[in-house]
């Protein structure tokens, strides 16, 4: 008697959320933005339409009014995190379709351009142009749309110039650009639309996706100041399979404890900027350090290369940007490159090696934490 009430409590739910659905649409001044709705009831479900399911419900888009309609139905809801792509705005495009240099800075300064074979390494970012001469992109697919789609055309650039530091190999002719690590499988995930900005459910569904298909590597040049737990939990999950993940420390430097999420869990190698002489950007986000060479929540953990970095671009040609965004793939790229076996032993590779290429003040500091990894 109790499951029939309890039944036509959730029909009379969906039924008035459906009016409260009516009655938004009749207001065009009332924008919708993404939840999580915490619930798996299939009637819900029908009520709405999903954009990715979770083990504790599932998101969508919502007005307010249909969000406080459901919490005051007793279904509880989570307003969903939105990130964003860390390249600086006043990024440089330099619109010539050969390289004013084969290898890059960046890549000269980490001794990279060759190596990577056999590593998996996943973009999560705008997309990528997997048609340009210098990439060679082995998965290619789209979690901005329901579940995770085939396709990752990028309308923006900044994943297109992020792929290209970790793995451009110059392409067939070999006049063309080199990442760090040319010979590594590039796989793309997208998750952030034309604009830049990429919703925290979409970047989770990615995560394990990409966990799932057996990537070594994810390498995420997005931010935010806040922490979603839906993204806290997909990197544990990714963890757990044996993936190292590497994400972008910020741009809101140069404060101590500037530094975004998720490079600010403790089990994510967070990377802030420098500039070709080595000096710390001013805006490259700091940490909060205790100076004991151990990465915890809110740590920076490398510097690397992330001031006028010059990359593939989603023309076809090349750009120049700045941004911890691009000091990202050059610590992704070393990864490849360097791959121990396992990302624990590769993580604790990289460290010594920074260790040995001190930055910005003696020790483990927040601006650049370990240092800068070089390649032997």
């Amino acid at each position: 008697m109790k499951k029939i009430a309890f039944s036509i409590f959730l029909i009379l739910v969906v039924a008035a959320l459906a009016l409260s659905v009516f009655a938004a649409a009749q207001d065009s001044h009332e924008k919708k933005g993404r939840y999580l709705v915490k619930s798996n009831d299939k009637l819900l479900k029908t009520a709405f339409a999903v954009q990715h399911n979770f083990e504790g419900g599932f998101t969508s888009e919502l007005t307010d009014s249909q969000a406080k309609a459901l919490e005051q139905s007793g279904v509880e809801v989570e307003e969903v995190v939105l990130y964003h792509t860390l390249a600086k705005p006043s990024a440089v495009v330099t619109r010539t379709c050969t390289p004013s240099v084969q290898k890059p800075w960046g890549v000269v300064k980490v001794n990279g351009g060759s190596g990577g074979a056999g590593v998996n390494v996943t973009v999560l970012d705008t997309g990528v142009n997997k048609n340009h001469l210098d990439l060679s992109v082995k998965l290619c697919k789209d979690a901005t749309k329901s579940g995770i789609q085939n396709g990752c055309t990028d309308r923006n650039g900044h994943g297109t110039h992020v792929s290209g530091t970790i793995a451009a190999n110059g392409g067939a002719d070999g006049k063309g650009i080199f990442g760090v690590a040319p010979q590594a499988n590039l796989w793309m995930v997208k998750v952030c639309g034309s604009g830049g900005s990429c919703w925290s459910d979409d970047i989770a569904t990615a995560i394990r996706y990409a966990a799932d298909q057996g990537t070594n590597i994810i390498s995420m040049s997005l931010g935010s100041d806040s922490e979603s737990t839906l993204i806290r939990d997909a990197i544990a999950y990714a963890v757990g399979k044996g993936v190292l993940v590497v994400a972008a420390a910020g741009n809101d430097g140069p404060a101590d404890g500037s530094i975004d999420w998720p490079g600010a869990n403790a089990a994510v190698v967070a990377v802030g900027a420098i500039d070709s002489a080595e000096a710390v950007a001013s805006w490259s986000s700091r940490g909060v350090n205790d100076g004991d060479y151990v990465k915890e929540a809110r740590e920076v953990e490398f510097g690397a290369p992330g001031v006028s970095v010059l990359s593939t671009w989603s023309n076809g040609c090349y750009a120049t940007l700045s941004g911890t965004s691009m000091a990202t793939p050059h610590v992704s790229g070393l990864a490849a490159k360097l791959w121990q076996g396992s990302a624990a032993a590769t993580r604790t590779y990289l460290q010594d090696l920074a260790k040995l290429h001190d930055l910005h003040t003696p020790g483990d500091d927040t601006a650049t934490g370990f240092g800068l990894p070089v390649s032997p």
